[in-house]
């Protein structure tokens, strides 16, 4: 509910094409926007290992929040305490309703239960959008194209889609990016945006990241030999050695479809 406090205006940025393009129509039409929020997703802190795609958070870094700043663009980049490692420690305790997890890590965050999800993406953009809130009343820029209408129909108040306001559909959004040079390279690349670990990655998108970043695929291996899980899938039904024979079948047909032309 707004009050009577003044507005501060904050656009919540994946550096998607659609939150860069959220961005980009505010400065293009003169719409208020005090700060962008990028909420960075750890695998582990201790370590400073980033949870995001490899080449879209050095783009991010490198490229992205140099031009926005150029731009006139506060960016400010949130990160949670909580990280994969972390959760993937947890060990399970008496108050869990399977007995035989107690005293269990957790293990490999679940396809469609990714607590990391709640505790390293929404929960540090709620916090600082929180800190704010006591004396604004926040306006929260989201980047849902007008195409996307069951998404808009959920937007609760205080929230507004500035590519809907502007009639801006995906593909437009992402020819604005490119307008300003500012497509991240998953686009690309075929790397799905996100976490680098997620379970709902496809086998492709582990086979690039085994051959781009071979240190992470490694992190993953390291995790998978960790005793007294309450798990031992990674993907769904698959272990990590189900995944890997998986991209090993996948890469040999490649190979063999190369060698036949």
């Amino acid at each position: 509910m707004m009050t009577d406090k003044p507005k501060m205006h904050i656009a919540s940025c994946s550096f998607g094409k659609d939150s860069i393009a959220t961005i980009l129509l505010a400065l293009e039409h003169n719409e208020p926007l005090d700060r962008v929020v990028f909420a960075e997703v750890m695998f582990d802190n201790n370590r400073n290992i980033s949870g995001e795609s490899p080449e879209h958070i050095e783009w991010i870094r490198n490229v992205a929040v140099p031009k926005l700043e150029a731009l006139g663009v506060k960016v400010d980049i949130v990160r949670s305490k909580d990280d994969y490692v972390k959760e993937f420690y947890k060990v399970r305790g008496s108050k869990t309703k399977s007995p035989d997890r107690v005293g269990k890590h957790q293990g490999f965050l679940i396809a469609g239960f990714c607590k990391l999800n709640s505790v390293g993406k929404v929960k540090p953009i709620r916090d600082y959008i929180k800190a704010y809130a006591k004396n604004f009343d926040i306006i929260q820029y989201v980047g849902i194209a007008v195409d996307e209408p069951i998404r808009l129909q959920r937007l609760k108040e205080g929230r507004v889609s500035l590519l809907a306001k502007y009639n801006y559909t995906e593909k437009m959004a992402m020819a604005l990016c490119e307008k300003y040079g500012l497509v991240s390279p998953i686009y690309q690349t075929g790397t799905r945006g996100g976490c680098w670990f997620c379970p709902n990655a496809s086998v492709k998108g582990y086979s690039l990241l085994r051959k781009t970043n071979p240190h992470l695929w490694e992190e993953l291996k390291s995790l998978d030999k960790v005793e007294n899980k309450v798990s031992t899938l990674f993907k769904r039904d698959l272990t990590l050695s189900d995944l890997e024979r998986k991209m090993d079948d996948m890469e040999k047909s490649e190979r063999m479809q190369l060698s036949l032309f």
